[in-house]
């Protein structure tokens, strides 16, 4: 089935779902510890990006595998990217009510807000779901085939390559920016808002990569119009056995973890105990279903669960790994 239809598809039922089924257990509308009774989910972006449709499709698969039968409705939370679910959340201390899908991106938005209202420190991490794994996208018919053959000419062609991308405070530009501080190589960053303009970016010779997730380039991929070059994972993606992780190009990234974007859930800050272990007990018979792995697998994400002590760690690791990065960005720029 087309990924565009099928994505419009879980939004529409997801949709239905909230506005025109009352599920038993949620008559009450607050709650301030205990087990859960009105649950609200948070995202950070509106209908069909990312987080939205990771909740819509979490919901969906609860429901249809018997798991929820509750109405838990998605709210959006889009500003600042992260930083206005954040602040959201950190202004319902110990409600456990309300949950929201997190991904690495809200670490560098409360690092580089000067001010930031929230950052995920002031939360309570609940769980981590994925690890949406991260590739470099080039042409087809560009005259390099790995990410190694990139930086090479890039090297050769000092500050001519061009990356495209999101924001400047993005994951992939703080990569970027570590390898080229550890391979003394130097290019353009060329940042949209959007995924379609990077693509067209590079379709029409302004960009020579792009790092995203497998489906933001799977349609061009399919048509020959882009390959890929390097996945950040420990291993090769089974759908592209002969593109080669970062590692095995032997291209340093540092202090950053092969694994540059990962989702999961938080909560509000002071969530109790009972509250963070019914949503770990919730979220574990999800991820133990057949449809949920399909999920991920179509998605590209490579499946994890962590808790407690070894899912702050990864929090702490990625925070000190991102936040020179972020301060000398901030500084120069």
């Amino acid at each position: 089935m087309n990924k565009t239809l099928l994505r419009l598809g879980v939004i529409a039922a997801t949709m239905t779902v909230a506005v025109g089924i009352t599920g038993c257990g949620t008559s009450s509308t607050t709650a301030t510890g205990g087990t859960p009774n009105n649950v609200q989910f948070i995202v950070d972006t509106g209908p069909g990006g990312g987080s939205d449709l990771f909740a819509r499709q979490l919901i969906k698969i609860a429901r249809d595998e018997k798991i929820l039968t509750d109405n838990w409705p998605v709210l959006a939370k889009p500003e600042g990217g992260g930083l206005g679910a954040m602040a959201f959340l950190k202004g319902k201390p110990g409600d456990s009510n309300f949950i929201s899908a997190f991904t690495s991106k809200w670490i560098i938005g409360g690092l580089a807000a000067a001010s930031a209202p929230a950052t995920l420190t002031d939360l309570t991490p609940i769980v981590m779901l994925a690890d949406e794994i991260q590739v470099v996208a080039a042409p087809a018919d560009a005259p390099f085939n790995t990410m190694a053959e990139f930086i090479e000419a890039a090297r050769k062609n000092a500050g001519e390559m061009v990356q495209t991308g999101g924001s400047p405070n993005s994951v992939d530009n703080l990569v970027a920016l570590e390898i080229e501080k550890n391979t003394g190589t130097k290019w353009k960053y060329l940042s949209f808002d959007d995924g379609a303009p990077r693509i067209t970016a590079m379709l029409r010779g302004d960009a020579q990569i792009d790092i995203g997730a497998i489906p933001d380039f799977a349609d061009q991929i399919d048509a020959g119009k882009l390959k890929l070059i390097g996945v950040f994972s420990d291993k090769r993606v089974p759908d592209f056995p002969g593109v080669p992780t970062i590692a095995e190009q032997k291209i340093d990234l540092g202090e950053f973890p092969d694994h540059l974007q990962f989702r999961g859930i938080a909560g509000p800050p002071k969530m109790s105990d009972e509250a963070v272990k019914f949503y770990q007990d919730f979220f574990q018979k999800v991820a133990a279903t057949d449809a949920w792995k399909a999920y991920l697998r179509t998605e590209g994400f490579n499946p994890t669960f962590v808790t407690g002590t070894e899912l702050t760690t990864q929090i702490k690791d990625f925070t000190d790994a991102a936040k020179p990065l972020v301060a000398a960005m901030v500084n120069n720029g």
